[in-house]
């Protein structure tokens, strides 16, 4: 039973054989009249039995033969001559003949479909540029691109002055199509890439490679790369979910100045001055030298030539053992339970939440802290200033208030569309799978 598949298909390809052969006979004036029913629907079929056995050349061939020998619109040839031109370019690399093809659409055939012609240019071009004649391929695209002109295409004229840059007949970079590019730099490229008078000059040459290079790649028909097509897949589909987020929810979202001042009221805690301190600090290996820097202070020595005998941080030893500004965390809108106003980063030190707390326990300038135990050994912390927590005015936070009330307005609003979407589309996800 196990030979029985493979036998079956050589039958049927035989089968398929001799009905093609049948028809090209009849087709021929070999085995009848030429007008006898079916006669051309059967060397299509057999043209079509070839190619999905993965016999591309014979299957042109006996597509040729019925486009010559039926009576089929100038329309219905130029179609098919266009799928066996890209059967011949994409499947065996025959560039002549698929060239062949597509010429055949625009010299021979009238009334042919205008996206069939303009496409059957554009891989006449690309199959001219395999053959190395990029000449000859720019035409073909600019034939195309006149053809793209005339069948209705609306295209904004330009005034010759607002052109900046002609590649050929066909592509031209306008001062619009500059200005969009430049306004989407972030203002720091534009201040460190392209400075000064000359900077735009630099980034229309740059527009100019990448406009070349790209049109080079389409000549070589890697527009229908496996990866350039998921890639552009991917960018369509986060563009597209883009505008509709921004009309379905951004736009959707309104703040009246009541709901300002109630979102402000309702997070006072949140809108504040946080509380500082200023320290300085020695470092030692143990609580032992901690504790003879302390002593030496207490007599009267200062803190900062004690700092430089005596601390083990060769950043701040010389800047009188000086850390900088700490600030107390700011509770977030969103209420958590771990919240910790001492969860914060001390400047050299990192995040420790006892070496915070001997900070914001210091109340008087000179005052000390410590020994205070962290990775980096023991501390021993003066206070250099401190500044109060103060609450702030609605008017200081106002464009604060409005932008994260917007955020949380958003997001509530984005996940109903999601979940009205996944219902309405019957979405279902299987997290568990990505363990597999």
């Amino acid at each position: 039973m196990k030979n029985t598949a493979p036998l079956l298909v050589v039958i049927l390809l035989l089968s398929a054989t001799a009905a093609g052969l049948a028809g090209y006979n009849l087709l021929a004036g070999k085995g009848g009249p030429s007008h006898e029913p079916g006669s051309f629907e059967r060397v299509r079929d057999f043209a079509a039995a070839l190619k999905a056995n993965q016999l591309y050349k014979l299957s042109a061939e006996q597509y040729d033969r019925y486009v010559q020998a039926s009576s089929l619109s100038d329309s219905e040839k130029a179609r098919i001559d266009f799928n066996t031109g890209n059967m011949l370019l994409d499947q065996v690399a025959d560039y002549e003949g698929a060239l062949a093809h597509f010429l055949r659409i625009s010299d021979l055939y009238k009334d042919v479909d205008p996206e069939i012609l303009k496409e059957s240019r554009r891989r006449a071009a690309e199959s001219l540029e395999k053959l190395g004649r990029s000449g000859a391929a720019e035409q073909q695209l600019i034939q195309s691109s006149r053809l793209h002109a005339s069948t209705g295409a609306t295209e904004i004229p330009v005034d010759k002055k607002d052109i900046l840059a002609s590649i050929g007949e066909r592509v031209s970079i306008t001062r619009a199509d500059f200005n969009d590019a430049w306004n989407e730099l972030p203002p720091y490229a534009r201040e460190q890439a392209y400075k000064g008078e000359s900077g735009k000059e630099k980034f229309l040459q740059e527009m100019v490679s990448l406009r070349l290079f790209a049109e080079a790649a389409r000549r070589k028909g890697l527009e229908r790369d496996t990866e350039i097509t998921r890639r552009m897949r991917m960018l369509e589909e986060s563009l597209l979910a883009s505008k509709l987020l921004q009309e379905e929810v951004t736009s959707k979202v309104s703040l009246p100045d009541s709901d300002l001042q109630m979102f402000f009221q309702a997070h006072r805690s949140h809108y504040v001055e946080p509380a500082a301190v200023e320290v300085a600090h020695i470092l030692t290996a143990d609580a032992t030298g901690c504790l003879a820097a302390r002593v030496l202070i207490e007599k009267g020595s200062p803190f900062a030539e004690v700092a430089k005998l005596l601390s083990k941080d060769p950043k701040t030893k010389d800047q009188g053992g000086k850390l900088g500004k700490i600030q107390q965390a700011v509770p977030p809108v969103k209420s958590t339970t771990d919240f910790d106003p001492l969860d914060v980063v001390i400047p050299g030190i990192g995040k420790n939440k006892e070496c915070a707390a001997a900070c914001f326990a210091l109340d008087q300038p000179g005052q000390l802290a410590g020994p205070v135990k962290t990775e980096m050994g023991h501390h021993l912390i003066q206070l250099i200033s401190k500044t109060p927590s103060r609450e702030k005015t609605f008017d200081e936070v106002k464009s604060q208030v409005e932008s994260e009330l917007r955020m949380q307005r958003e997001e509530e609003r984005r996940a109903q569309l999601i979940a009205e979407l996944m219902k309405t589309h019957k979405m279902r996800i299987f997290p568990e799978r990505l363990k597999d």
